[in-house]
């Protein structure tokens, strides 16, 4: 849960009155929370508090299990995927019906979702099948965030 007052996540153990406890993601001192100040974190802050823990982890222990200075460092990069400007989108349908095998029909690559859903209608109309595979392909390149979350 995501302790809005300390604007940190904890995983949830138990709740006493007005106040949950909340223990520290990778373990540490719990905390009493105010359960009307708890919310669900949100993938970002999970994820950051997932790193958080495997940081002091790291910086706490080596393999042997004595204290150590810090070996390594994890950090989240977000990134986005955009659909790539160059290329356009394509939608297709593929008839998957038929008494002992498949039918296998297809309608091709088209530019709007409509012509699939139109080649669907004619195909059902004339074969009177009625289960298919829609597919949508598209082309991305991955761009990394300048939003960094925690900064």
């Amino acid at each position: 849960m995501f302790d809005s007052i300390r604007q940190k996540v904890g995983v949830y153990q138990t709740e006493s009155g007005p106040y949950a406890l909340l223990r520290p993601i990778g373990g540490g001192r719990e905390w009493e929370a105010d359960v009307s100040q708890l919310r669900p974190p949100t993938d970002r802050e999970r994820l950051s508090a997932g790193l958080r823990a495997a940081n002091e982890r790291s910086a706490r222990w080596s393999g042997t299990g004595a204290p150590q200075q810090l070996r390594r460092v994890f950090r989240y990069v977000p990134f986005t995927f955009p659909q790539d400007p160059a290329t356009e989108p394509a939608y297709a349908a593929r008839c998957v019906s038929g008494e002992a095998a498949c039918c296998g029909a297809e309608s091709g690559p088209c530019e709007h979702p409509a012509q699939v859903e139109d080649w669907l209608l004619l195909h059902a109309q004339e074969t009177r099948h009625l289960w298919y595979q829609r597919t949508f392909t598209d082309w991305t390149v991955l761009e990394r965030s300048e939003e960094v979350p925690g900064r």
